[in-house]
C-alpha cells in the first residue's frame, strides 16, 4: 500500500443513553463555542485591534479547561493555530 492510500474504512455506531447523549451534545456545543471565540479573537488581531495571541490562548484555555477538559481545550486551541 502506497503512502496516503486508505485500505478500508469502518463505520461505527455509538449507542448511548439519554444522559450520555446530553453530555456529548454539551461537549460539542462548548467546543464549538471555544473555536468560534478563538477565531473572533484572531480576526481582531489581524484587523489590528491589539489582541495578544499568546495571552488569548491562556485566557481561553483557563476559561474552557474546566468545562470541556484540559486535553480537549488544548487540542481545539492547537488545531486552531494550524488554520
Amino acid at each position: 500500500m502506497g503512502k496516503g492510500e486508505v485500505k478500508g474504512l469502518g463505520i461505527v455506531e455509538i449507542i448511548v443513553d439519554r444522559g450520555a447523549e446530553n453530555r456529548l451534545k454539551l461537549l460539542c456545543s462548548l467546543s464549538s463555542k471555544l473555536w468560534n471565540e478563538v477565531n473572533y479573537a484572531r480576526r481582531m488581531f489581524f484587523e489590528k485591534k491589539g489582541v495578544n495571541l499568546k495571552s488569548t490562548y491562556k485566557e481561553f484555555y483557563e476559561k474552557y479547561k474546566a468545562l470541556i477538559g484540559s486535553a480537549a481545550a488544548q487540542q481545539a486551541l492547537n488545531k486552531n493555530d494550524e488554520v
